[in-house]
């Protein structure tokens, strides 16, 4: 797999940089973002399209006002982000220049990537700047920051962004040189140069560990490469402060942790439907419905439904779980919960006579449902 990341050409590549990337003592350092600006360009002339995520907005408005506070409350992170983004862009935009090197600001949150079409908007964008030549710079909007509508942090927002833009590669740049194998600053740690799968227990490990980064943690970045390796597209971690970091990435040198993807790459829509749709509620089947749809690769039909929380319309995306409580799936229903409930446990005969022209004969389609990741006990 190392030697399929050599001299990329027309490839697709995101790569993501972490805030204490960016700084040095809380300050911004150029130096660092100029030597990965000038490794991001020869991928660029290589005939790739690259797309940077940018964290630093925060940091560079406390570094500015020379805030050095125990505790900052909500609403003055988002004042910090909107100080801090017109110079973090700024810097950026000195830096490419440099290099001759056209860049463009999107600031993005959650509910963008919720609603299909908004999703398809930004999609539409990053294309069309990637045949302008520009290079696409993205952040979360923190000064609009609530936590329903927020990513939580930006490697959330990169496994996102991956996922939306077919990518081949996402690249993570932190400042650890990888996924150890136990602490990392305990001597006798390693890291773990490949990665197959992800596993609950590596997740709840990494935590415990303390293998703590940033805002969400070691943690938080297994989860986000997870469901980036979930839908087809290969996660590389590594030391954005490590200098050539990118160079040794793209000769296929064993720096960081590589996680594999796995083997079948989603569909785009399932990709939407899987991590980015709002789910309006949730449909609840029986056991006979779980082994179809997760080892026959069925459609749910109404015979197997037990039981909807919440209230949503035809077409609306919806959660499907075990009585047990295990979410398994997720997907587009073809019932309102009203209808719905007046045929759950039915067969597809008595649905047909007790909705009549309303009837479909899935509940939801295979084609419009995604399996997820289970947990070990669950499968």
């Amino acid at each position: 797999m190392r030697n399929s990341l050599e001299k990329p050409a027309r490839q697709r590549i995101v790569i993501k940089i972490g805030s204490h990337v960016l700084t040095k003592n809380g300050a911004f350092t150029a130096e660092r973002v100029e030597r990965l600006a000038e490794q991001i360009m020869a991928l660029v002339h290589a005939g790739n399209e690259l797309l940077l995520i940018t964290s630093g907005a925060v940091l560079m408005g406390k570094s500015m006002l020379n805030l050095q506070l125990s505790f900052y409350p909500r609403h003055l992170k988002q004042s910090l982000a909107a100080i801090g983004q017109v110079d973090l862009i700024s810097e950026y935009a000195k830096i490419f220049s440099k290099l001759d090197q056209p860049i463009a600001q999107i600031l993005i949150n959650l509910e963008d990537f919720q609603h299909h079409h908004r999703y398809l908007n930004i999609k539409e964008t990053i294309q069309g700047l990637f045949k302008l030549g520009v290079l696409p710079i993205l952040n979360e909007n923190d000064t609009i920051y609530t936590e329903d509508m927020s990513f939580g942090d930006n490697d959330s927002l990169a496994a996102q962004v991956a996922s939306m833009l077919d990518a081949n590669l996402l690249v993570i740049l932190s400042t650890v040189d990888g996924l150890y194998d136990g602490h990392p600053n305990d001597a006798s740690s390693s890291i773990i140069p490949e990665v197959a799968a992800i596993t609950d227990k590596m997740i709840s490990d990494a935590h415990a560990k303390g293998q703590l980064l940033s805002t969400g943690g070691m943690r938080a970045k297994l989860q986000a490469i997870r469901t980036t390796n979930h839908v087809g597209v290969p996660v590389v971690l590594a030391n954005g402060t490590s200098p050539g970091i990118l160079n040794k990435i793209f000769e296929g040198q064993p720096v960081g942790t590589l996680f594999y993807p796995e083997a079948k790459r989603m569909p785009l829509k399932k990709r939407w439907i899987a991590y980015s749709a709002n789910t309006k509620g949730t449909i609840i089947i029986d056991e006979g419905a779980r082994r179809a749809i997760m080892g026959h690769k069925a459609s749910l039909l109404s015979s197997g439904v037990t039981g909807i929380e919440g209230e949503f319309d035809a077409q609306d995306p919806v959660v499907i779980s075990t009585i047990k409580g295990a979410i398994i799936a997720r997907g587009i229903t073809n019932y309102g919960w009203q209808d719905l409930n007046a045929i759950a446990g039915l067969s597809s005969d008595e649905s047909a006579k007790t909705l009549g022209s309303n009837f479909f004969n899935e509940v939801v389609h295979r084609e419009q449902l995604v399996l997820l990741p289970q947990k070990a006990e669950e499968s």
